[in-house]
């Protein structure tokens, strides 16, 4: 007597399957009604033109509001490079004690709910008097964004070998020599893997610009959430479609470095 032959149920592909329809799902349905002939995004679309895009490149407010996240992106990404880089080289000299008290301490912005980082932020700046500066909603979002660039830094850090700065010096280099020609071409992919991602993450950011940012200087993301306000025009989306074509780029050349691999992935 033969045993009933069972077909396998493929759970965990169906689980996968479902997961990307639902995080990718609403997008593709933006960027599938930007493409509407209608004033209002409706889905199905009600025809089809690309009269929302050329609207775009000719719309000053929506090209001022994608300069303002370019100004915060790269005020965030400087911080990075001026904190996370010397706090990285510098960690590995400190007991395993010190060193996780500092990396807890250089990671507060990410594991402090965003929201009270936002009004933490808010109050500080406005005793300051720097509230309606991009620069420091720039700071702001660099500091909630620090782990990012020290974790893939940290991470290539830990691969290397910790003899080639010894090798180097039996060969006559000096220590200014060692970091300039040994240690930092080493970790070049870690530190443009974080500063990209860095950049990305800030210009997408959203709940720290909602609260730090004026109605004059709104970045990409709030102007958007303000437009939803009034109406919800296929323009929005076509403004949302660049945005998310953007960070798509990005994050690709992120991929193609392997640095994320190496620090996601390793043993």
């Amino acid at each position: 007597m033969t045993r009933p032959r069972v077909v396998a149920f493929p759970v965990r592909g169906v689980l996968t399957a479902c997961t990307v329809v639902l995080l990718v799902g609403p997008t593709l349905l933006v960027i599938i009604a930007s493409v509407s002939i209608g004033r209002q995004i409706v889905f199905p679309p009600y025809g089809f033109t690309l009269h929302w895009y050329v609207h775009i490149v000719t719309d000053a407010p929506t090209w001022h509001a994608l300069g303002n996240s370019f100004h915060i992106g790269l005020t965030s990404v400087a911080l990075g490079l001026l904190v996370g880089v010397p706090a990285a080289f510098a960690l590995p000299s400190f007991g395993i004690r010190s060193r996780l008290l500092i990396v807890l301490a250089l990671s507060l912005g990410i594991s402090t709910p965003i929201i009270v980082s936002a009004f933490a932020f808010f109050g500080i700046f406005a005793k300051m008097g720097i509230l309606n500066h991009l620069t420091a909603v720039g700071v702001a979002i660099g500091i909630a964004n620090l782990p990012f660039m020290l974790w893939p830094i940290m991470s290539i850090i830990e691969d290397q070998d910790p003899e080639f700065p010894a090798a180097a010096a039996t060969l006559g280099a000096d220590p200014v020599e060692q970091f300039l020609f040994i240690r930092l071409p080493l970790v070049t992919p870690g530190i443009v893997t974080g500063a990209i991602i860095v950049f990305v993450a800030s210009i997408t950011d959203f709940v720290l610009s909602e609260v730090l940012t004026t109605p004059s200087d709104q970045t990409l993301p709030v102007f958007i959430y303000s437009g939803l306000r009034t109406s919800i025009s296929p323009g929005l989306g076509a403004a949302s479609a660049l945005f998310i074509g953007i960070a798509a780029i990005v994050f690709i050349a992120v991929l193609r470095l392997g640095g994320v691999e190496r620090f996601l992935f390793r043993q």
